[in-house]
């Protein structure tokens, strides 16, 4: 059985879909479903421990407070999500959609986000220690006050990207155009930013060193190591 919801205008209604009831009942007995339709499904406080979703689609599902520890997603429909407070660490989203989906205060702790598109996105004070973020679409992400600890950004498209008060110590941020992005307040020790475009950043009260910036674009950024700016 399939539920449907309509969506009225003054003179007519359209049949708008939302998830397969077979499919949130397999789900629910056997911990996986691929390539299902899972969307608008309220999956809020559930065990999904270990759950294979790959290549399902959960736009518009509410995941809030649900355990998605390893679970597989990848390749999944995110697309507007709400992962409020979720536990996804170790959880495996490559290449997952999840734009404009909100993970506030959610977990991701080790989760491989390779190649996924979080687009608005927002991980607000969120738990992201070495979480994998290689090859993502970054472009207006929000992660205002999370935990980015060894985290991974190797190759990422960053537009507008919103750090401000992250913790990114010791996070790789490796082959990235930085110019656009926002690190107010933002801690930045021990950042490997190999080969990225650094220019007009302000880095002179971090604990960072020479070799952090090899191959990398430094006009008028200012270093802790001197007192000008670089120039081009």
């Amino acid at each position: 059985m399939r539920f449907i919801i309509f969506l009225c205008s003054l003179v007519y209604c359209l049949p708008a879909q939302t998830f397969d009831n077979k499919d949130l009942e397999k789900l629910k007995i056997t911990n996986k479903c691929e390539n299902c339709d899972l969307s608008k499904a309220n999956l809020s406080n559930l065990n999904l421990s270990n759950a294979i979703l790959l290549g399902s689609n959960l736009s518009y599902a509410d995941l809030t407070n649900t355990n998605l520890f390893k679970a597989d997603m990848s390749f999944t429909s995110l697309v507007r999500s709400k992962a409020y407070i979720a536990n996804m660490d170790y959880a495996n989203l490559e290449g997952a959609d999840l734009t404009e989906a909100r993970l506030n205060g959610a977990t991701l702790r080790n989760a491989n986000l390779i190649d996924a598109t979080l687009i608005s996105t927002v991980m607000s004070k969120s738990k992201l220690q070495e979480i994998i973020l290689d090859g993502a679409n970054l472009k207006y992400t929000k992660f205002r006050g999370a935990n980015l600890n060894k985290a991974k950004f190797n190759g990422s498209i960053m537009s507008f990207t919103d750090f401000r008060a992250a913790d990114l110590t010791e996070a790789e941020m490796i082959a990235l155009d930085l110019t656009n992005s926002i690190f107010v307040s933002t801690k930045l020790d021990k950042v490997n930013f190999m080969s990225s475009n650094v220019s007009g950043m302000n880095l002179a009260n971090f604990k960072l060193e020479k070799n952090n910036f090899i191959n990398s674009i430094t006009c008028e950024t200012i270093f802790p190591w001197k007192n000008k700016k670089e120039e081009c």
